[in-house]
Formats: C-alpha cells, structure tokens, sequence
C-alpha cells in the first residue's frame, strides 16, 4: 500500500507539475502578445499623431498663404493703376499700419548702387523726426545687405539690427523687428521695415503677409519705372510725325 501511495503521489506531482509549467508557458506567451500588442498600439498612435501633425502643418502652411494672398490683394486694390510713387509709398504705409497696427513702418527705395533713402514713414507713437537718425541707420547698415529674394528678416529685438544705435536708442528699444526686401524679377528696388512693441506679440503669418506686401510693392515700382522709362524714350509731336532725337519732326 504505501508503494502504490507513494507512485500515486508522485504521479500527481508530476501532473502538477506538468500543468504548471503549461500554465507558465501561456503566462509568458500571453506577456509576449500583451507587449505586442502594446508595441502595436504604440506604433498606430506614433501614426496618427504624425498624420495628425502633418495635417495642422499642412493647413498652417494654407492659413499663411491665404493671409498673405489677402494682403497682397488688398494693397493691390488700393494702389490700382496710379503712375504717382509717393502716392503709392503712402497708400503702403497706411496699409501696413492698418494691417499690423499699433506698429511704425518704414519704407526704404534705393538705387542702382544699392543705396537705400528712406521714402514714407508712419507711426503709431514715434514722429519721424525722432525716427529718422536711427532709420538712417537701419538703411546703411542693414537695407543693403538684404538679398533680392530673401525671406522678412524677423528679430525680438530691434537693437539687434544694428552694430551701434544712436544715443537712446531712437526708435528701436523695447521693440521687435520684421525687415523684407522690396523686390520683383530678381532686382532690388527698397526695403520695408516693421516695428512693434515687445509686449505685443506678432499677428498670425505677419511675416508672410509682410513678404506679399513686399512682393506687390516691388512688382508696382518695376511697373511705374518701366512706364517712365518708355515715356521718356519716346518723342512725341503734335504732327504724329517721326520725330527727331532733339523732339522736332
């Protein structure tokens, strides 16, 4: 009998052993497939978050283009089809202090050299006459170094624009910055210049909508300047002859 008992009980251990180590085997093989799983999931929400990022990237990228579309078309609308370069230049500036008020803007124009003179001026809070030491400044050091095709320069500090500003600062202190050049079809014709208080931050695609702005600014000039140009190579005469180079038939 206690042979017989003691086969029994073994026999039993051995089963028991036998389903414990069956159930660690579906134990680890359930962890296996939970970490699975949860690498899986892991992998979908990565996925989803970066179509996800993609998405509001892609309608940032519209919203800004849409902006600067708008921009572009308003100052368009205004400046029509007027010959006259300072009406332009101060139909601009009212524009720009509209669009991106409380701000002083400032529009440089400049020359085959490459010299920039600043053209129009307007201002929420400073004059031109304290201005106009330290945009003079802007314009020797910071206008010529612009290249034709190049994106708004945009600076949290206005100072940072220049190597050494006038005494006090002028205009720039407490300010951020946003500079473009004036350009179309490769060639250089002025910069614009935004300034705005620190403590207020920057509309929604400013730099976007500056660089549109730029953009027409640019594409007007050339067109005035290729209409003088035309104008004043021509010699007209009260007979619609062919007329002489000294203006007589």
């Amino acid at each position: 009998m206690p042979t017989r008992r003691s086969a029994s009980a073994t026999a039993t251990a051995s089963a028991l052993k036998s389903r414990c180590s069956r159930l660690e085997d579906l134990l680890r093989s359930a962890l296996a497939s939970r970490a699975r799983a949860r690498a899986d999931l892991e992998r979908t929400r990565l996925r989803l978050r970066t179509a996800g990022d993609d998405f509001v990237m892609a309608f940032e990228a519209i919203d800004a283009r849409t902006d600067a579309a708008i921009a572009a078309a308003e100052l368009r609308g205004l400046l029509g089809h007027d010959l006259d370069v300072d009406t332009m230049l101060t139909v601009a500036i009212e524009h720009l202090l509209a669009r991106f008020r409380p701000s002083n803007a400032a529009i440089w124009l400049c020359n085959a050299r490459g010299d920039h003179g600043l053209a129009a001026y307007g201002a929420s809070d400073t004059p031109r006459g304290r201005a106009e030491s330290t945009l003079g400044l802007v314009g020797r050091e910071v206008c010529p170094g612009l290249a034709a095709d190049a994106a708004p320069l945009v600076t949290e500090s206005a100072l940072d624009l220049v190597h050494a500003p006038p005494p006090g600062g002028g205009v720039l202190p407490g300010r951020r910055a946003m500079i473009c050049p004036m350009s179309h079809r490769g060639e250089r014709f002025g910069a614009i210049l935004l300034l705005q208080d620190q403590s207020a931050p920057w509309q929604a695609n400013a730099a976007d909508q500056l660089g549109a702005i730029a953009g027409v600014l640019g594409e007007q000039i050339d067109r005035i300047t290729r209409i003088v140009m035309q104008r004043s190579s021509s010699w007209p005469t009260a007979g619609g002859g062919e007329p002489g180079p000294d203006g007589a038939d």
